[in-house]
């Protein structure tokens, strides 16, 4: 049953990797001008591409303010560019949106979504689903460690207690599932689209 449970919370975070991947590739794909993106989509996919972060904390240690001026006046230059149709904004990857928070934990959670432009997840998956998103991952995320950790099941985990987990995990992939899909097609991307591309 411990192998079990970690296998199936290996296919939470596949399903979590998929949606982003899906839903990143759906908003490249769609006519959506660039002005009309999430502001947290673009905003961390300008952060990430133009790697500003060295050039930052350069200037935090030495108040030198040449390099990060240059690289911040270049980068406002490729927004005109992108935004005058001159040149075409980078694609923005799944696999940078997911560094480092591709694994379901309820601290990554929150903060992959955040990228994505979901300011509040616990909120999209409580309205969605109707239930405590927050509090249904931690016991989901504290059972998959301890197994981890300790290669088997807690005791007095019974067969129903199991059930149980497997039953919640579905209906916070239920939630997830529905609340992102309203998130972005309430503004962003048309519904027959998103449907096409999550199939």
């Amino acid at each position: 049953m411990a192998a079990y449970y970690v296998l199936a919370y290996s296919q939470l975070e596949a399903y979590i990797k998929r949606l982003v991947e899906d839903s990143l590739n759906t908003l490249n794909k769609s006519t959506v001008a660039l002005d009309k993106w999430p502001d947290p989509i673009l905003g961390y996919l300008l952060h990430r591409t133009e790697k500003l972060a060295d050039d930052y904390r350069h200037y935090s240690h030495s108040e030198d303010e040449s390099a990060i001026i240059d690289r911040v006046a270049k980068t406002a230059r490729k927004i005109a560019a992108w935004s005058a149709g001159r040149s075409v904004l980078p694609q923005a990857e799944a696999t940078h949106f997911l560094e480092r928070k591709k694994y379901p934990s309820p601290k990554n959670l929150p903060q992959l979504f955040r990228r994505l432009g979901v300011k509040d997840i616990w909120a999209v998956i409580g309205k969605a689903g109707r239930i405590n998103g927050q509090l249904i991952l931690s016991s989901l995320n504290d059972l998959r460690t301890d197994i981890a950790h300790e290669g088997r099941l807690p005791p007095g985990l019974s067969l129903t207690d199991f059930k149980d987990r497997f039953q919640k995990m579905r209906r916070f992939v239920a939630a997830l599932d529905r609340g992102v899909s309203t998130h972005f097609c309430s503004e962003w991307i048309a519904r027959a689209d998103w449907n096409r591309a999550m199939t």
